[in-house]
């Protein structure tokens, strides 16, 4: 299911290390993240990590986090 959002942008909710919730398309989907620990807010794009075996949040080079 996690692979339709694929290349989609999302912002981060919350960060239980080392995975976080990540808000796309108004669904929470629990990803890990790069860097890791990026804070609520944060704008990223999710890409599908074959080597974790699925989703990954990578902030975005724009990505202003809030605060």
């Amino acid at each position: 299911m996690v692979e339709w959002a694929h290349g989609c942008s999302g912002r981060t909710v919350t960060w239980p290390a080392p995975d976080a919730y990540v808000l796309v398309d108004g669904v929470l989907l629990r990803m890990e993240t790069e860097p890791p620990g990026l804070p609520p807010g944060t704008a990223v794009t999710v890409g599908h990590d074959p080597g974790r075996h699925g989703p990954v949040a990578r902030a975005d080079d724009t990505g202003a986090a809030a605060g």
